[in-house]
């Protein structure tokens, strides 16, 4: 699938569309793909660096993504750099600033820039882990999808915490509400190829590299780092992570039994799953580093899907 600043655009469509088709839903004339391909730039979303160690020249940026080991790499590198948050400014969804923000303070063409991304399925899953828990422990979180109401509301709490039918109904509001359900921490399942849409938009650039999983993050991004960016960043950039400081989500726990509920419906392999892998083609063809899930890989061989893509 090619990708530039107009692929959420040109293709979104297409595997929603063919996402509503596995789960037997209606086409609709509307559906809420442009949210979840975009870019969202928020506070605390991108950091700089613009290193004065006489080791290391040029700028650094790292491009988070929610649900990606963000509050790891983000500590770290407070520790090991003198970063910054360069978008306190700026609103959630406020573009303009982000690219401001940045192009005040950098030559973005010249940057080192990467980011850390995992599987995209697992990605989904943790996202709609934590969102349920900020949804449901935290009255000041969301308040505006609380209230929302017709048309198409969010219909997925009217099943209980824990039951599969919640996650699954999930899904079918996600493929058939309006652009703008989608939103607020939401934002934490959108699609990771979100950063390449707002690079090239901004800047006509991509990543230098990205790290393909979150897994022994303390050791892996250090040494990805030294890779990648060996004559930006300074040499304490490059030492390992102290494994014990490692951030670990409240949501984690999965007391309310949120994420179980969404492993289960993911293992089953029936309807919601293809769907899944349906709406995260993107995430594979752009990241082509990350290994595709084995029950994704058939569902892409199939041939309503490469007659659609093709």
């Amino acid at each position: 699938i090619p990708y530039s600043s107009e692929s959420p655009r040109l293709t979104g469509p297409i595997l929603f569309d063919l996402a509503r088709d596995e789960m037997g839903l209606r086409k609709l004339h509307y559906s809420s793909i442009t949210k979840f391909f975009t870019f969202m730039p928020d506070r605390g979303s991108v950091y700089i660096m613009n290193s004065t160690d006489s080791s290391a020249s040029g700028s650094f940026l790292h491009m988070p993504i929610w649900k990606c080991a963000n509050n790891d790499v983000r500590k770290n590198l407070r520790i090991s750099l003198d970063v910054m948050d360069v978008s306190l400014d700026c609103r959630r969804g406020k573009f303009e600033c982000w690219v401001d923000a940045i192009g005040g303070m950098m030559n973005v063409t010249r940057a080192c820039i990467v980011a850390v991304v995992r599987d995209p399925i697992t990605h989904f899953l943790s996202g709609y882990n934590e969102y349920e828990i900020r949804l449901n422990t935290d009255d000041t979180v969301n308040l505006t999808l609380k209230k929302r109401s017709a048309p198409n509301p969010l219909n997925f709490e009217r099943f209980v915490f824990g039951d599969e039918k919640r996650f699954e109904q999930f899904i079918v509001d996600i493929l058939t509400s309006p652009g703008d359900v989608l939103e607020d921490n939401l934002s934490h399942m959108y699609s990771m190829t979100g950063i390449l849409s707002g690079l090239y938009k901004a800047y006509k650039r991509n990543l230098d590299a990205y790290l393909p999983s979150i897994d022994d993050l303390e050791n892996t991004y250090p040494s990805f780092l030294k890779e990648t960016c060996p004559h930006v960043l300074p040499e304490s950039a490059f030492e390992p992570w102290d494994k014990e400081e490692r951030h670990h989500h409240v949501s984690e726990a999965d007391a309310l039994g949120f994420r179980s509920a969404a492993n289960s419906v993911w293992a089953r392999g029936g309807r919601a799953s293809r769907a899944l892998c349906v709406i995260h083609a993107m995430d594979y063809a752009c990241y082509d580093k990350v290994p595709v899930d084995d029950f994704c890989k058939g569902v892409y061989m199939s041939e309503a899907f490469t007659q659609a893509i093709s």
